[in-house]
This record gives C-alpha cells, structure tokens and sequence, in this order.
C-alpha cells in the first residue's frame, strides 16, 4: 500500500513537459559524451582553446619547425651549438693560416734583442765600438742584418740611442762615397742630437743593425 501509494503521487506530478525536459538533458549529455570521445572535427580547434605551455618538446614532429617560423634575431648563442657548425666558407683560409707570427712559412717577428720601428727590427741597445764602416756592416750582416741608411737611423733617433756625437759617440750608417778621384772613401754617421755628420770610413764608430720583420 505504502509503495502504492508513492508510485501514484509520482504519476500526479508527471506532465508532458516534465518528460521532454528530462529526455532533452539525457539527450543533450549523451551528445557531449560522443563529442568528446570521438575524434575532433576539421579546424574545429584554435589557439583560443590551446592552454598556455601546453604543446610540448615531444609533441612536435621532427624537422616540423623551418626557419620561417622563427622570428628574426630570436635566437642567441645560447640556443645553438656552437661545436656542430661547420666551418664558414669565407674563413677557409683562416684555418689554414697557422701560427699568425709566420707568412708563408716564414718568420714574421723580430728577433731577440730588437725593436719594432716602422715595419723593421733594430738592435734595441747599441753595439761596442767597431774600427771601421766595413767591419760594423759585416757584424750586421753576420746577425742577418745591415746597417741602416742615413735617414733609417735619422727617423729612430728619438727611440733608440745614437749617442752624444762627441768622439766615437755615433752611428754608422751604410752610405759610402769618395772623392773625384776615387780614394779617401767617406761615410755618414748619425747622432742622438740628430747631427748628420762624415768622416772617414775607417774610422771607429758604434753602430746598429737592423733586420727585416718576414725572414
């Protein structure tokens, strides 16, 4: 009796539109539910319904990101490996170029005990007294050198030591010259004053060599 009477006071209040509404939402889910579980329609999904960092690393295809996807000047050095790059084309020859202190396999320094000045290597301190121009240019060019022109020595005389210009306190250059009658040979020898001076070649003088910076 007692469930008699619960079915009957069920039965008073369904109405029509209480059943249609009920089939309506029954409905309604179900559709969602096959939506969902089935595969997604054509351009049906946009960046509005990606969330945010939710495409990663692994769900992006090999080779699937070209360079015109990627903003100019976007990248740094950090992003590449520097070690996988090859070689640049236009720096072929820098790879080839050695030891940067030779040109062609020669030497392109100066040697010890010399001074840079201008493209050649003079002797940084003077040599000892020697008896003659003759024998001043043989040591030089025992060492690989020669002795300087009037102006070399001239246009150093600020930098390196030419001496005082009293007594033997001077430079021989590699200038020789005699008279009309081809004797009493003569040289020319710089000072630290800046003097340019002669006087015979088989006079004492002190000297620098100088030598080539590519040997």
């Amino acid at each position: 009796m007692q469930a008699s009477g619960i079915k009957k006071q069920i039965r008073s209040h369904l109405t029509y539109a209480n059943v249609m509404a009920t089939i309506a939402v029954f409905l309604t889910l179900g559709g969602a539910t096959a939506v969902a579980a089935g595969a997604l329609g054509k351009n049906t999904v946009g960046s509005r319904q990606l969330k945010a960092q939710s495409v990663t690393t692994g769900k992006i295809a090999n080779n699937a990101i070209t360079g015109a996807k990627v903003a100019n000047g976007s990248l740094t050095g950090a992003d590449i490996n520097v070690g996988a790059l090859g070689t640049v084309p236009s720096a072929t020859t820098a790879g080839s170029a050695g030891n940067a202190n030779t040109v062609g396999g020669h030497a392109a320094a100066c040697p010890g005990g010399t001074t840079l000045i201008r493209g050649l290597c003079f002797d940084s301190a003077a040599n000892p007294v020697a008896p003659t121009q003759a024998a001043a240019a043989d040591a030089c060019a025992a060492k690989g050198g020669w002795l300087p022109s009037p102006m070399e020595l001239y246009e150093v005389r600020s930098i390196l030591n030419l001496g005082t210009g009293v007594g033997d306190e001077h430079q021989f250059t590699n200038e020789v010259y005699a008279n009309t009658a081809g004797s009493n040979y003569s040289t020319v020898v710089v000072d630290g004053e800046g003097a340019i001076t002669e006087q015979g070649t088989n006079e004492p003088s002190r000297y620098t060599c100088v030598y080539p910076l590519v040997r």
